[in-house]
């Protein structure tokens, strides 16, 4: 019971911080809200709105060679709304396809399409585009896929997962992401989400317990220094935060004051958490029953056993973490396997970002391992359970 009562004091405290954290920009907000007050004052020309449509027909297809030897073709659509205001009319739609394959989007009969509808306010006239393929309802399936099989094979256990990585999306995005947005240093929220996250999702797959509480303060340990390492490199090398192409479309929009440092440091403690996460849980319930079964173990025994499962862990969830960067980075990789100096692309902060991330939540893992390790062995010994 007492060992309840410090699990919820340590909840309510760090949802106590959150909120502290999320109430720290009053600054920022005035500054967004004074922007939103200009942008509202000049009323725009056009008003765009989104929608997904059907084609129905292709009234033309042209094929032309441009300037310079690209091709380009050009197509006129049929189009049938099928959501928003306009669903069940029919429209007509321009749809330029150009030579590069990643922006070829290419009107079918029979498929249906994003379409943005951009409406001229002072003459009320309407043209509609071919934005990108319907891609939703795939995503939509997966997800179905992927609950069905949490649940048939973990059961109830597998309906508490799906429970505890709901409320971790619920923390992503109604408090990570405001925060960021709302100015509070990103790694700040990160690491408040992400040990909040991590107590949350022990409490609903463990329990509260102390395989919970051990579980969460490791991988809070773990976060925090991947956070700080990533830190001292991001402020050494230094990185801007800004060599992804949605880092920059963010830093042109006036709307937001983002610490894109912190944004880099953030994303990386984020991206590590569920692998530091799982070691944690992994050490502390190996500990747990090795306590069972031999109820006169000290805390250096183990302490020691904890350690021989985290490193057979370790091993395969640094792999775990440094393929998933791998995977992200596969074009990158080709380029520079076939460049004659690879110490080109080493410089570039798109590759030190990725490499800086795997190796820091590689290490945030490791430290788990012990730290885990070190505090259920004190707690299990200490509550003699």
């Amino acid at each position: 019971m007492k060992l309840s009562k410090i699990f919820l004091l340590i909840t309510i405290l760090t949802i106590s911080f959150s909120g502290l954290g999320i109430t720290l920009s009053k600054q920022a907000v005035s500054l967004e809200s004074e922007k939103d007050e200009t942008v509202d004052s000049d009323e725009p020309h056009t008003k765009e709105t989104y929608c997904l449509a059907k084609v129905i027909k292709i009234i033309s297809d042209i094929k032309e060679e441009l300037p310079g030897g690209n091709k380009q073709r050009t197509q006129q659509l049929l189009l049938k709304i099928v959501s928003g205001e306009d669903a069940g009319k029919k429209r007509s739609a321009a749809n330029v396809i150009p030579d590069n394959p990643a922006f070829a989007i290419v009107g079918q009969v029979g498929k249906k399409y994003l379409v943005t509808k951009v409406e001229n306010i002072d003459t009320g006239n309407e043209d509609y585009f071919i934005v990108d393929y319907n891609r939703e309802y795939l995503i939509w399936i997966l997800s179905a896929l992927f609950l069905i099989t949490l649940v048939a094979v973990g059961g109830f256990k597998g309906i508490r997962a799906i429970i505890s990585l709901f409320v971790t999306i619920l923390l992503i995005s109604f408090v990570l992401i405001p925060s960021i947005e709302k100015g509070v240093n990103p790694l700040f929220s990160a690491v408040i989400v992400s040990i909040l996250a991590t107590a949350l999702t022990m409490v609903f797959v463990a329990g509260t317990n102390i395989k919970s509480l051990a579980s969460t303060l490791g991988t809070g340990i773990g976060v925090s220094v991947s956070g700080f390492i990533a830190t001292i490199i991001i402020t050494i090398a230094p990185l801007s935060g800004l060599a992804s192409t949605e880092a920059m479309i963010l830093w042109g929009n006036q709307l937001y004051q983002i610490n894109f440092k912190g944004l880099l440091a953030a994303g990386m403690i984020v991206s590590c958490l569920g692998a530091v996460m799982d070691v944690a849980i992994s050490v502390a319930s190996s500990i747990q029953e090795i306590k069972i079964a031999n109820p006169n173990y000290s805390i250096g025994d183990l302490f020691k056993s904890g350690m021989n499962v985290g490193k057979d862990i370790m091993g395969t969830m640094t792999n775990t973490l440094v393929l998933a960067y791998t995977g992200m980075a596969l074009p990158m990789l080709l380029l520079i396997s076939h460049e004659k100096n690879p110490a080109k692309f080493l410089n570039l902060e798109l590759v030190v970002s990725e490499i800086t991330a795997a190796i820091a939540g590689s290490i945030g893992l490791i430290i788990a391992i012990p730290a885990t390790a070190l505090i259920m062995s004190w707690l299990i010994n200490k509550n003699k359970t």
